[in-house]
């Protein structure tokens, strides 16, 4: 049976070891997209932040959907109550312009604008900014 200092020191490693590795989860974490039908996702986030939203649909587009980075991700509707998870809200996405909706030319990152858009590449990096919330 182990002594008190060494499982007292097991335990300490194994926490700290835990705690670095979530440290470095980024915003993948703070997120949950969820199918929809036509191909579009609807991305549910812990805290209304737009990288986190972003982050959401990147990584699902990534790892669920196996789209190519240069593929787009455009905004069909803005934070909206979410269907997937009731009384939250939720960004739909999708992987072409919504129809009747121009071009957007936004240096932005806005959810809020229908059809702004981001490569699935750079949605994907906003897993790794820092947000006002953590």
């Amino acid at each position: 049976m182990p002594t008190k200092p060494f499982a007292l020191t097991l335990v300490l490693s194994f926490t700290c070891l835990f705690a670095v590795q979530e440290s470095r989860a980024g915003n993948e974490s703070r997120s949950a997209a969820y199918p929809l039908a036509n191909g579009l996702i609807e991305v549910v986030a812990d805290f209304s932040e737009n990288a986190i939203y972003w982050c959401g649909a990147g990584d699902y587009a990534l790892r669920r959907l196996s789209k190519r980075g240069t593929e787009r991700i455009y905004v069909w509707q803005g934070p909206a109550a979410s269907t997937a998870r009731p009384g939250e809200r939720a960004v739909t996405f999708g992987f072409e312009r919504p129809p009747g909706v121009e071009q957007v030319n936004s240096l932005t990152n806005d959810v809020s604008i229908v059809g702004n858009s981001l490569s699935v590449a750079q949605a994907k990096k906003t897993c790794d900014e820092r947000t006002s919330s953590g």
